[in-house]
């Protein structure tokens, strides 16, 4: 099953990649920080970086556009 994510109205198929065993967060007792890529298809995209949010305390997400995904029928939107 492929995940989706609002953007920016439309739920939209992602492909998620996980990073972990960042820098400590002393806000979490220094457990390491982590962060979500996730790609999107955009077909005029550059490879951009649509957005960065911190979700959570010391865990965020990357919102990375990128027209390699668009040749994969079921990232398309």
């Amino acid at each position: 099953q492929i995940p989706t994510k609002n953007i920016e109205g439309q739920m939209t198929p992602y492909y998620p990649v996980e990073l972990g065993n960042g820098t400590p967060c002393s806000l979490r007792q220094n457990r390491p920080r982590s962060s979500t890529l996730m790609y999107i298809c955009h077909p005029e995209a550059k490879h951009e970086i649509l957005s960065v949010a911190e979700v959570t305390t010391c865990e965020y997400e990357v919102v990375i556009l990128t027209p390699l995904l668009c040749s994969h029928p079921k990232y398309r939107y």
